[in-house]
């Protein structure tokens, strides 16, 4: 049987995958200063926050992953509607009723929270935290 961090590695690798319906430009573990050269914009920037244990039955165990998800856009005239709509969209990738991956019970989005950097050509970001109860 696969150890249990190889099962939350292949979560994680689904929820990339899924994540790149909406755009090629997803990226796992970036920071959010100095992006500007390292990464194609639009993107999607996730940060894997927490993994929490809430149930055990025998092999077979309940858990919470928490991602931090971040939309990022160039600032210009249209970074505050190019965000509103990449959230959407991955608002939209979980909602429609069918688990990303067979382990993925449930998914929850935190509110998002716009920062629009203040000259063009900077990044700006909408950040959102995503759950998701898993049973592997």
């Amino acid at each position: 049987m696969p150890s249990t961090s190889n099962q939350e590695k292949v979560i994680v690798e689904k929820l990339i995958e899924h994540l790149k319906l909406i755009t090629e430009n997803v990226y796992l573990g970036y920071s959010g200063t100095g992006l500007e050269n390292d990464i194609e914009i639009p993107a999607i920037v996730v940060q894997l926050v927490s993994i929490n244990e809430e149930q055990r039955q025998g092999q077979r165990a309940k858990y919470r992953m928490e991602f931090g998800i971040s939309a990022v856009a160039k600032t210009n005239t249209q970074a505050t509607f190019n965000l509103i709509d990449l959230t959407r969209s991955i608002r939209e990738l979980f909602t429609t009723g069918k688990r990303f991956t067979p382990e993925a019970r449930s998914t929850a989005f935190s509110e998002t929270s716009f920062d629009i950097a203040p000259s063009n050509a900077h990044l700006s970001f909408a950040d959102m935290s995503l759950q998701i109860e898993v049973v592997i």
